[in-house]
């Protein structure tokens, strides 16, 4: 049929699971600015013994990058699907939606998180993560087009290269 593209599902997921390292080595060097978006450790703590920290870090990491594969998969499906070039500059506009989708699952995440919410460990982040800092928001819409960008740049250069 004229006009379909084909998905090609490994390179997707390589290259959401790509794209997801980045994001994470990015969310670390945040560290260093004083901004604590650890959403591993989140991913982890929701499923292992808040205090069993090596444990929770590498289950929290290698979940994320998982659903970052996952990720990568969706953008590529959905944009092959509408007959758009998956590549960068549609990046920008996937990962700007995937931010506000991650940015408002964060405000619901403490109704289900274990050690989320008052007297608990960790503070609920809200809508976006606007209780962890003013800047958090931005962060989060900025660090995920940068993970579009990537996904997609990635996949599209491996996919015409």
């Amino acid at each position: 049929m004229e006009g379909v593209m084909e998905a090609n599902l490994f390179i997707a997921a390589f290259s959401g699971f790509f794209g997801a390292i980045i994001l994470t080595l990015l969310i670390y060097l945040l560290k260093v600015f004083d901004q604590n978006l650890d959403i591993p450790y989140l991913i982890g703590t929701r499923f292992i013994d808040i205090n069993k920290r090596s444990q929770v870090y590498t289950a929290g990491i290698l979940l994320h990058l998982l659903i970052g594969a996952g990720w990568g998969v969706l953008y590529v499906v959905l944009l092959t699907g509408m007959v758009v070039t998956p590549n960068w500059p549609a990046g920008i506009l996937w990962g700007f939606a995937h931010g506000i989708f991650v940015g408002a699952m964060m405000g619901i995440l403490a109704d289900t998180h274990p050690n989320i919410g008052p007297d608990k460990p960790i503070k609920n982040p809200g809508i976006l993560g606007r209780n962890w800092g003013a800047l958090m928001p931005y962060w989060i819409l900025g660090l995920h087009i940068v993970y579009g960008v990537c996904t997609l740049w990635i996949y599209h250069w491996w996919i015409t290269g």
